[in-house]
């Protein structure tokens, strides 16, 4: 399969590819190129121009071939989604999920762009200008690189493609090197519906070369960037001597409280739900589970009783719950991360292989204490439980703040102060209430404190992000 530069489907300059492969066969699906700097700047430099055509097309016409493309992807939901999974991991239904969840956030970003209004302003609320009249429109920035994760490349797409392109610019992606597939697909669709090859651009190829290039150039006017925080604070630094607007959707190690009160039976679903979605590749997972020691016998007995039922295997049969990771590398990482955590003193008592390379089984490690790596800023991307038992209340919000990450949060507690006062005290993006950490309605203002990221993606906040704010004043008008 081929990138896409300037509307032309192309290999790379150098002529290299990579392969993408099914990690649970280890089938080659395809190659894609492996992309040079030389190919990235004349992506740069094709969107430059494509920024003042997409620019200057009125709103409603830009909404038109977004929702043609809509259309188009809801058509298309099965046949996508069984490509994602292959190329990504995720099992088949989580895929399929995932491909109509951008397509949702496609439209919201659409029929948002019509709301996207400015104000008007008499200017007599100032002494000496009573005459004039202010008139402050949004505009957009110009030219995006969007930079995607491995994990939800098709939903990260909707949110950095989507929002960039109602909101008047032009966006250069740099699909993930693991599975980039069904990224180049949705940009085919995205041409055929009306979007100018110059405007929307998908250029492939490893991170630390063309996407490090990419985020350095002084052609981008904003980077938006999905994934791990070392690299994202390379990102930052870059940007700000571009003076490029940066936004971050960076790692995290979230908590689930479990109080003495609360729904023992929810509480284990919700932490099974949010674990082995995407088989543990999720930044807003609930990494930690933190369990009053009241009910930390009942828990642990009900979580792997419930594990005990999930199958690993090929993510494309209907009835796996848990598939492979995205690389061997990636597997080898998280069963190291297990065996540290064992002989840091936790306890493993369930799960911990590695099997054929890339499956991780579900593994529940207790015994985690607020000292280890794991109970900090050690972020697990597998289906790992780490269960950390505590006294008081108070000893809990410690736990869950003690760590250089805060995106998303939650506690099980039938005591609506209590979890009103956790929703004040955590120190996370979102606080969830009786419900697990994997969270994103669509008009979420999502993202983190501390290390988990700079700014905020939603339906609304993107377009407000990805745009700037223009006075107009009609001097001594109102004479």
């Amino acid at each position: 399969m081929q990138m896409i530069i300037n509307g032309v489907q192309r290999a790379a300059t150098s002529q290299k590819v990579i392969e993408v492969r099914n990690m649970a066969t280890m089938e080659l699906i395809d190659t894609v190129p492996q992309a040079s700097i030389e190919d990235a700047q004349e992506a740069l430099e094709a969107a430059r121009e494509g920024a003042k055509v997409w620019a200057a097309t009125p709103i409603y016409k830009r909404v038109e071939i977004i929702e043609r493309f809509v259309s188009a992807l809801w058509e298309r939901q099965e046949e996508l989604g069984r490509l994602l999974s292959a190329e990504n991991g995720k099992i088949l239904a989580q895929a399929i999920d995932e491909v109509g969840v951008a397509a949702n956030l496609f439209h919201e970003f659409a029929q948002e762009s019509k709301r996207l209004f400015g104000q008007t302003i008499p200017l007599e609320i100032q002494e000496g200008l009573e005459a004039d009249l202010m008139i402050t429109k949004r505009e957009p920035l110009g030219v995006i690189v969007g930079v995607l994760p491995f994990n939800f490349p098709v939903e990260l797409f909707a949110h950095k493609a989507g929002a960039a392109l109602a909101a008047g610019n032009a966006i250069v992606i740099k699909p993930p090197e693991d599975d980039p597939l069904t990224i180049i697909k949705m940009v085919e669709m995205l041409h055929e519906a009306g979007v100018p090859g110059n405007v929307l651009q998908v250029v492939t190829g490893y991170g630390e070369d063309v996407g490090a290039y990419l985020t350095k150039s002084p052609l981008a006017d904003a980077i938006s960037f999905t994934g791990s925080t070392e690299t994202g604070t390379s990102i930052y630094e870059s940007g700000a001597k571009n003076l490029s607007r940066v936004f971050l959707e960076l790692g995290a190690n979230d908590a689930l409280i479990v109080c003495e009160d609360g729904d023992i039976a929810s509480a284990v679903d919700h932490a099974i739900e949010g674990r082995l979605l995407a088989n543990g590749q999720v930044c807003c997972a609930n990494k930690r589970l933190v369990v009053h020691e009241s009910v930390l016998e009942a828990f642990q007995n009900r979580l792997t009783e419930k594990l005990h039922t999930k199958k690993v295997g090929n993510q494309l049969e209907q009835d796996t719950n848990v598939g492979p990771l995205v690389s061997e590398e990636a597997a080898i990482r998280v069963e190291q991360q297990i065996q540290q955590t064992v002989q840091q003193g936790a306890e493993l008592i369930f799960g911990g292989r590695r099997i054929n390379r890339t499956f991780i089984e579900p593994t529940v490690l207790t015994g985690v204490t607020r000292e280890m790596d794991v109970a900090k800023n050690m972020e697990i991307f597998g289906p790992v439980f780490s269960i950390i038992s505590f006294k008081t209340f108070n000893e809990a919000i410690e736990i869950v703040n003690d760590t250089m990450y805060g995106l998303n949060s939650s506690i099980f507690t039938r005591d609506m102060n209590k979890a009103m006062e956790a929703g004040n005290r955590i120190e996370a993006g979102i606080v969830s209430i009786n419900g697990g950490t994997c969270y994103r309605p669509f008009c979420s203002a999502f993202g983190g404190y501390k290390k988990s990221g700079i700014g905020r993606e939603g339906s609304a906040y993107t377009l407000e992000e990805l745009t700037q704010l223009k006075s107009i004043v009609l001097r001594g008008v109102m004479n």
